[in-house]
């Protein structure tokens, strides 16, 4: 299944790459990816700078925006939801100690603990989940969010602009150590 949904994201980026619509696909990936949770929003920013490596900023920016929209979305659906219906959905919330520990974490330190989570790779849903449930102060949910994922996503994308470079100097790195470990000089192709 999830190999059908890379190929479904990659495919929507390529079409999208040349075109004008790149950004908006980015964005409204990140979005969906955040309001859904069906995938990590780092699955739409790396085959997208892959694709078009120059815009690795814009990239990075507008996927931090459409993150940011879908967590602050969420945090909205949360809060008219309701925790019966919460639980009805996700009958592991009450008891599962990851998920309270996040609870918790975020309870104590209120908006730090969500802009640490968004900049951190841990999943943020808890947090969200809880903003809904006690505090929907939807501003600072999408302050707090848009300052830990706008440089996340830009490690990532710069990262991937990276990568196929460093890759490369990286393999004839090892090759040329491996050549002068295992060939003597005076052995070696010139």
């Amino acid at each position: 299944m999830l190999s059908k949904l890379e190929e479904f994201l990659q495919g929507l980026l390529r079409r999208a790459a040349e075109g004008h619509a790149f950004l908006v696909t980015c964005a409204g990936l990140a979005l969906l990816g955040t309001l859904t949770a069906a995938y990590p929003v780092t699955a739409v920013v790396v085959p997208a700078t892959l694709l078009a490596a120059p815009r690795w900023k814009q990239i990075s920016i507008a996927a931090a925006i459409g993150s940011t929209v879908g967590a602050t979305a969420l945090v909205f659906l949360i809060h008219h939801m309701g925790w019966s219906n919460l639980y009805e959905y996700y009958p592991q919330l009450a008891s599962h100690p990851d998920w309270m520990k996040v609870m918790s974490w975020v309870e104590q330190y209120g908006k730090l603990a969500l802009f640490l989570v968004a900049l951190s790779p841990l999943p943020q849903t808890p947090a969200l989940i809880f903003f809904g449930m006690t505090r929907p102060d939807y501003l600072s949910v999408f302050i707090a969010v848009l300052a830990g994922k706008l440089p996340k996503y830009a490690v990532f994308a710069w990262g991937a602009k990276r990568f196929p470079a460093a890759f490369g100097k990286g393999l004839s790195g090892i090759w040329r150590r491996f050549r002068a470990e295992r060939i003597p000089a005076n052995q070696r192709c010139k």
